[in-house]
């Protein structure tokens, strides 16, 4: 598994309320536009958090100054100091687009002509890399006996909802139960990547394990504020870490220990594609743009399939 990057602690309160007063009227704006767009919750806490902490250093150590009167030296800067601070590239990049999008949003309203991220590059090596898992038929029925055993019903819920829908992580973390729709076998509405509302088709197994769940949230009087997939004791939305960290748990289950939470996407496409569904049906499930990005990044070939037909023609 890739190594975290080391955290920075940036943040102070203190400071946060004297960061030069047109930065703040400006990343306000920013604000709006981000609820307007309807970006997700933990987008916007992901921008929050990656601007907040460089408003910090540029006031520690660039004067205070407006956002729009840096150029992208004193940005570089910034990014320089996070890299010696122990930012891995993954985290660089991250920091980038954060900074960027905020430059191109003040470059949409006319503010700034030019955006200072322009002239800085991307990191390019050390990047973290997760390996792809495609689960098999086998694997998808022992991790359901697996969890079974186990006994908890919401990690059994979030791994079969997550392989039956396909639905990106986030989406699983903020849906609500009001987005259910029992008899269609559907839930309506959902935020997807860029802001996207999609439809989400689940099994009639994933049917009655929702109903179990609502049903487990009453007799316990768990308020999970509307949400399916909730910490017990805070009623807020399960966090993607608790995802990324079930599935770990998961993977250790049935022999999988790089498993993380993409990979019930793409193995539910692969299953579903050499069990005979059309391409075309299973790149619409994934809410895809194109059967190109379905069948570059989300489809395995059959090996067992291409073997048996290799063995007609074996000489």
């Amino acid at each position: 598994m890739p190594q975290m990057s080391p955290k920075i602690h940036f943040h102070d309160d203190k400071k946060l309320k004297n960061i030069n007063p047109e930065t703040i009227k400006l990343w306000n704006k920013y604000k709006i536009d981000m609820s307007l767009r309807e970006l997700s919750d933990r987008t916007v806490s992901g921008y929050k958090n990656d601007l907040e902490q460089w408003f910090i250093y540029i006031y520690d150590n660039q004067g205070n100054q407006c956002i729009t009167d840096l150029d992208e030296d004193d940005v570089s800067e910034f990014l320089y100091f996070c890299k010696q601070s122990g930012n891995n590239s993954r985290r660089m990049k991250r920091r980038m687009a954060s900074i960027s999008a905020f430059y191109k949003f003040l470059q949409k309203k006319r503010i700034i002509k030019e955006n200072p991220m322009m002239f800085i590059d991307r990191p390019k090596k050390d990047i973290d890399v997760f390996k792809q898992t495609f689960l098999t038929k086998a694997q998808v029925d022992l991790m359901r006996t697996k969890l079974e055993e186990n006994g908890d019903l919401m990690l059994q819920t979030y791994a079969l909802f997550s392989l039956s829908t396909m639905a990106r992580v986030h989406a699983v973390a903020n849906l609500k139960w009001e987005q259910v729709d029992f008899d269609q076998i559907v839930c309506n509405d959902v935020l997807e990547k860029e802001g996207k509302h999609v439809t989400l088709y689940f099994s009639q197994e994933v049917k009655e394990l929702l109903v179990k769940l609502q049903k487990y949230y009453v007799d316990n009087s768990i308020n999970n504020n509307g949400y399916v997939f909730c910490n017990k004791s805070t009623g807020e939305p399960m966090s993607t870490g608790t995802f990324d960290m079930w599935c770990k748990k998961i993977g250790e289950m049935i022999g999988v220990p790089t498993l993380h939470c993409h990979d019930f996407r793409h193995s539910e496409a692969t299953l579903l594609k050499n069990a005979g569904m059309s391409l075309e049906d299973v790149s619409g499930l994934l809410n895809h743009e194109s059967t190109d990005v379905t069948k570059k990044f989300y489809l395995k070939k059959d090996s067992t399939k291409v073997q048996a037909n290799k063995d007609k023609f074996e000489i």
